[in-house]
């Protein structure tokens, strides 16, 4: 058996994975930011603002690192301790989001009618606030995750069994997508129809963590991970209006999460970062709060620019929404977030050190060496 997580060296954070949700939540606050002056570049080379797919490089990254946690401490202990896992992710997401809820029903700017999806994280099928879709898509992932890897852990079942039940939920997912957008249905927020990026996370967390020189051996290969950005950025300039093309735009995006996080997680301690890749990691640092308040300020801030000088307007217009959208955020996330996790640790300490770091595999055979 591993040794208790408390006489553990405690890792570091990891900077690269950081770095990758700068990238994320930059891109979605840039999408709903009322210029857009992020992405403007691109604009002017004709593409439409993609800044949608950061949403879908967080579920990526989420499966990677959340599903990574599972797998990792299935590997470690042989089980899942699926309450304490439901229980240390409530602490991290739910008391930033109901306070949230709570002030936007207190302020009147919701009723409870319109807002009772959200109170029950189902808001992604009943409607609710429009930009929390991706909480319920979430919160439905990993109750599913869970329940697929506790049944799992109790059979006995081999890993690279799950590995392919998990890869062939995926593909019945995106071939499911495909036909519904085809006939016109909405498939861009229920969950049977997004689940698919959080489970590619949770394939590579497998491959991680189970056969991690696979893992690293496929990661080397930069060039395809190149080539993919460059295809989906093809695909992105095309503006296709077909019936199945905003279906296949969705793999994009997820496409786009997988080559990010493949490029630029490597597990580096040390090595000396720019000034800018660490002001992206900090912010990434802050992301979910950034995520769940950056809405909140826009239409004040949009309210106030006719008001402004006439050359001062476009400027507040391109930097107010995202600079004081951020502040929001890391704000929330200082006083609600960080004190409740310091409160979650406390009572209920995690199973296993990190998602990240060292393999699951190579930690299980260190421990077995260290036995004998």
């Amino acid at each position: 058996m591993p040794p208790e997580i408390s006489r553990q060296k405690p890792l570091k954070r990891e900077i690269e994975l950081d770095f990758v949700r700068g990238i994320a939540i930059l891109m979605v606050i840039d999408f709903h930011s009322p210029l857009g002056i992020l992405f403007y570049p691109f604009r002017v080379l004709g593409f439409s603002h993609f800044g949608w797919a950061g949403v879908d490089v967080f579920f990526i990254l989420s499966g990677f690192l959340v599903g990574g946690l599972l797998v990792k401490e299935w590997m470690l202990y042989g089980r899942i301790d699926s309450k304490r896992f439901l229980i240390r992710r409530g602490f991290k997401i739910w008391p930033q989001y109901y306070l949230f809820i709570g002030l936007i029903l207190l302020t009147g700017h919701r009723t409870f009618h319109q807002m009772w999806g959200n109170l029950l994280n189902i808001q992604n099928y009943v409607g609710g606030v429009a930009h929390t879709w991706s909480l319920g898509v979430e919160e439905h992932a990993y109750l599913l995750l869970v329940l697929c890897l506790a049944i799992a852990a109790r059979r006995a079942t081999r890993m690279r069994n799950l590995f392919l039940f998990l890869a062939g939920v995926t593909g019945t997912v995106i071939v499911l997508r495909m036909i519904l957008t085809i006939y016109g249905f909405d498939t861009f927020t229920a969950t049977h129809t997004r689940i698919d990026g959080i489970l590619e996370g949770v394939l590579l967390a497998i491959l991680y963590h189970y056969a991690p020189e696979t893992f690293r051996r496929w990661q080397n290969r930069r060039w395809i991970w190149f080539l993919i950005l460059a295809l989906v950025l093809v695909f992105f300039r095309l503006n296709l209006q077909a019936p199945w093309a905003d279906s296949l735009g969705l793999d994009c995006a997820n496409a786009m999460g997988v080559a990010l996080l493949m490029l630029l997680y490597r597990h580096r301690e040390g090595r000396r970062r720019s000034a800018l890749y660490r002001l992206v990691a900090w912010i990434g640092l802050y992301s979910y709060g950034i995520y769940l308040w950056h809405v909140a300020v826009i239409a004040p801030l949009v309210q106030v620019s006719p008001h402004l000088p006439r050359w001062l307007a476009p400027v507040w217009l391109a930097i107010a929404p995202t600079l004081l959208g951020a502040l929001v955020g890391i704000f929330f996330t200082k006083i609600v977030e960080f004190p409740a996790l310091k409160l979650r640790d406390r009572l209920f300490p995690k199973k296993v050190d990190s998602a990240v770091g060292r393999p699951a595999e190579i930690e299980v055979e260190a421990q077995a060496n260290s036995t004998t």
